[in-house]
């Protein structure tokens, strides 16, 4: 498959290396919520666990030897998964395991002490309020469905609550209805938390002017570039593009006029590069653009479509145009440098010797000849 730059879109390497590309820096999004539920069902077993062992230590009953083993297996079971078993070890397969093994044994519990009337009925709804609030799309009803059906399990069969008067009905139908209340406020409030701190993540990490990213992400996701490209051996291309000429625009026009030629580069920039491509803003009118899996050819194709969109900008004002031309510098990983810092200082030094050229231009980056062989200086025409 092509783009319109007619680069190829990378290959997948391995299940996970598409999303992976395509994935923020901060799609530990999906691992802070892990780490939340882990915190919220960490803290709920314990005090649920204990508050049960005052329960059956203050009122005991005919099976508080056996409530005392239950609860012994409980905080067992918790210590294992919140504190030993690490916290990526079973992926999306972790928390429906918890689920489950929880479900089943606040049943049994609920069974060996009385049924419907079984003082330790709130567990199932510190378990569903845990599990919704960190549960999206239809899982919490899937979690309330499972949570009511566990419950009148536990109800009907344990032998103390048979047979159901007029009366139990009730309390057995306005405690299923309980739970439906319980997993809908828990996931509206997961979901509004979830949505903000998305947008927490966004603003942190976009330009509020042009909504590109902005110099702290890119710097963040051209250290991954790196690491992924000396892991499958291909190389990345990157752009350094100024802006020629946006001082007299703004001398010209106004502040605002410069900040609509900025956005419309941003436009352009968007439209050339492909959807694992990245392009950030980097300081004032200077734009950076990071070309995953692409050779020097593929970079110098992208670096001219740039530059000839960029010209070609008109944006009326007053009865004139606004228009600007970009001097653009080029670097390819490994063979212009392999740390970061490396590229970034090449790629901004070639620009900068675009400029010195005459502007509206690109030149890439050559690594110097040894000094015992002369040569020119390390730039290269585009």
């Amino acid at each position: 498959m092509t783009v319109t730059d007619g680069r190829p879109f990378p290959p997948a390497h391995g299940p996970d290396e598409a999303a992976e590309r395509l994935a923020s820096p901060e799609a530990p999004g999906a691992r802070t919520a892990l780490a939340q539920y882990v915190r919220v069902t960490r803290i709920t077993s314990y005090i649920f666990l204990i508050a049960a062992l005052a329960i059956v230590t203050l009122f005991g009953g005919a099976t508080q030897s056996t409530v005392y083993a239950l609860l012994a297996l409980g905080l067992f079971l918790a210590v294992f998964f919140q504190d030993i078993l690490p916290t990526q070890l079973l992926g999306r397969w972790r928390v429906p395991l918890e689920v489950v093994l929880a479900l089943g044994y606040l049943t049994v519990l609920v069974y060996l002490t009385g049924g419907r009337t079984s003082p330790y009925f709130f567990g199932y709804a510190l378990l569903l309020f845990a599990g919704a609030l960190l549960a999206d799309g239809l899982w919490p009803a899937v979690l309330m469905l499972a949570t009511a059906a566990a419950y009148l399990a536990g109800v009907l069969v344990a032998p103390d609550s048979l047979p159901l008067d007029q009366a139990a009905v009730g309390v057995v139908s306005f405690n299923v209805i309980a739970f439906s209340l319980v997993a809908y406020v828990a996931s509206a409030i997961g979901r509004e938390q979830r949505r903000a701190r998305e947008e927490a993540l966004r603003l942190s990490r976009s330009d509020a002017l042009t909504g590109l990213p902005n110099r702290a992400h890119f710097q963040a996701q051209i250290e991954q570039e790196i690491l992924r490209a000396s892991r499958t051996g291909r190389p990345f291309g990157l752009l350094m593009v100024d802006l020629d000429g946006l001082k007299a625009a703004n001398d010209r026009f106004g502040h605002a006029s410069g900040d609509q030629l900025i956005q419309a580069v941003a436009d352009v920039l968007r439209g050339d590069t492909r959807a694992i491509d990245l392009a950030a803003r980097y300081a004032g009118d200077e734009f950076v653009l990071l070309l995953p899996e692409t050779d020097l050819a593929g970079a110098l194709q992208v670096a001219e479509k740039v530059r000839v969109d960029i010209a070609r900008l008109a944006l009326p004002h007053d009865g004139a145009l606004i228009r600007t031309s970009a001097s653009i510098g080029l670097v390819t990983y490994p063979d212009d440098g392999r740390a970061a810092s490396e590229l970034v200082r090449r790629a901004d030094m070639a620009m900068y010797e675009a400029k010195r050229r005459g502007k509206d231009q690109i030149v890439r980056y050559a690594r110097q000849v040894p000094p015992r062989s002369p040569g020119p200086a390390p730039w290269e025409a585009s």
